[in-house]
């Protein structure tokens, strides 16, 4: 039996700790209108495989998180290109499974809340929510979103100011009709 490489060691020991946040990146990033609930955890297995066939290229010294999650959102992004994905609904899991440090929120929030904020990401075009989860929830800057999603730094700019307008406008309107 061969023993395994330190990066190999690294490299499990970093899909370990991560697992769960990855599958709630793809979960966010697909939205919410389910066709299949393993989508997530697929798109997630089928580029840790990836980086598994060259995982002795990288340096898993940091945890392997930011290299891990850019693979995760650019096959999300690669098979909304494919049109072979379509959205999930986002399980209450979800929050928990990101964890106190990583939720955008600084108050508490309700599971109301939670679920009408979901329901409005959703609603956005696929662009502005995929670049709104990366800035907001895993905390990339502009440069970084623009090479996962293909883009240029002037349209993640973009997507984000008009994502922002798009939901604070529909989280006005659903106030006013309380």
């Amino acid at each position: 039996m061969l023993e395994p490489t330190a990066a190999t060691t690294q490299f499990e020991s970093a899909v370990t700790a991560n697992m769960s946040r990855l599958i709630g990146l793809a979960r966010s990033m697909l939205g919410n209108q389910a066709r299949d609930a393993k989508q997530a955890e697929d798109l997630v297995q089928d580029a840790l495989l990836k980086l598994f066939r060259h995982r002795d290229r990288y340096d898993w010294s940091d945890g392997g998180w930011s290299l891990m999650a850019k693979s995760v959102a650019r096959n999300v992004i690669s098979c909304r290109r494919r049109k072979l994905g379509k959205s999930l609904d986002a399980d209450p899991a979800t929050l928990e499974s990101m964890g106190e440090n990583n939720d955008p929120a600084t108050v508490p929030m309700t599971r109301e809340v939670i679920e009408l904020v979901r329901k409005h990401m959703a609603a956005l075009p696929h662009n502005w929510r995929e670049a709104m989860v990366l800035r907001e929830q895993q905390e990339l800057g502009y440069r970084e979103i623009a090479d996962v999603m293909g883009a240029t730094e002037s349209q993640v700019k973009t997507w984000l100011h008009r994502g922002r307008l798009r939901l604070g406008e529909l989280l006005r309107e659903h106030m006013q009709e309380m």
